[in-house]
């Protein structure tokens, strides 16, 4: 199976102009995985959310099955995580690509305990079922954009021919996860798979359209995290398939999370984390095809920050073009 690095740190997108084209540079560290080997399983259980406090529910759902410990998935928790993870791309970073203010407003209902309805309805209008929605109906409401949310996309739609940044990789699965994390485990996954919103999503009567008529598109991705935000806000029972023993499995804000233990005489004796990142950066895999898919030229420094948000790495990114760096 091919993976980035557990250990990534950080990733460098830099545009070389002469070239014509991107190119990636990865670093990466100790991995903070090895913190809970040695421990007992309670140990490492209560340790991994702290650890990687990120998506720290989805992380200590998934370590705890890992474990062996008996596990109840904290389905608002994560719900949240994943609902203020879109929220911060949607009303800060798309903005600040555009060169439009961030929507505070709109991120100031998160912090109100009864604020899921206010805020679905500060994202796309009253009642607006997006999800449901025919691609005429999208057009519709893109046209009439009636929030900050929907005049971004609408921007997006109008300006961004759909084949920039275009790429897409078969769906990650929970079998794919457990041949990479546990070697007696049987898959055909056999190269790189992509997982985040979309996969999520792609079900749903709007997405499925869009992508059978213009395939993976950055406005299609962006459109997917909108989506998927609207859906978190109502959680649903969390589904989870019968794992081998020593793998955990959660769905993260950013796609599929999967914690791999062995345990042995009472201590953890080896442990391995495979985030989303570790899917979604591989060398060739879908930020690299994404890049490659999208035109090294002057619309590039308001693309490019947009089309990172889209696949949502798990780590930092920093963004070059020549002159000066830009971080996502």
């Amino acid at each position: 199976m091919i993976h980035a690095p557990a250990t990534l740190r950080r990733l460098t997108i830099a545009l070389d102009g002469r070239a014509g084209m991107w190119r990636f540079g990865r670093e990466t560290g100790p991995d903070p995985a090895q913190a809970l080997v040695g421990r007992t399983p309670e140990e490492a259980a209560r340790l991994a959310p702290l650890v990687f406090n990120l998506c720290g529910a989805a992380h200590g759902f998934a370590a705890a099955t890992a474990l062996g410990l008996h596990a109840e998935a904290d389905r608002a928790a994560m719900a949240h995580e994943t609902v203020r993870d879109h929220a911060l791309a949607m009303l800060h970073a798309w903005p600040q690509a555009l060169g439009a203010a961030p929507d505070r407003a709109a991120l100031g209902l998160l912090a109100r305990p009864d604020g899921a309805d206010a805020f679905a309805t500060a994202l796309v209008g009253e009642g607006a079922e997006l999800s449901a929605f025919s691609p005429a109906e999208l057009d519709a409401w893109l046209a009439e954009a009636q929030t900050p949310t929907a005049r971004l996309l609408a921007r997006i739609r109008s300006e961004v021919d759909p084949a920039e940044g275009r790429a897409g990789l078969p769906e990650l699965t929970a079998q794919d996860v457990a041949a990479a994390l546990v070697p007696t485990q049987v898959s055909d996954a056999g190269g790189l798979r992509e997982t985040g919103a979309l996969g999520r999503v792609a079900h749903t009567p709007l997405v499925a359209a869009l992508l059978a008529g213009e395939g993976p598109s950055l406005f299609v991705r962006l459109l997917a995290r909108l989506v998927d935000c609207l859906a978190a806000l109502k959680p649903a029972l969390l589904l989870t398939d019968d794992l081998p023993p020593g793998l955990g499995i959660a769905p993260a804000a950013r796609g599929l999370l999967g914690h791999g233990a062995r345990v042995e005489a009472g201590r953890v004796a080896a442990y391995r984390i495979l985030s989303p990142s570790a899917w979604n950066l591989a060398p060739g895999g879908l930020l690299e095809r994404a890049f490659a898919a999208l035109t090294p030229g002057p619309l590039a420094r308001r693309l490019a920050p947009l089309l990172v948000s889209a696949i949502n790495p798990c780590v930092p990114v920093t963004l070059s073009f020549a002159e000066e760096p830009a971080h996502a």
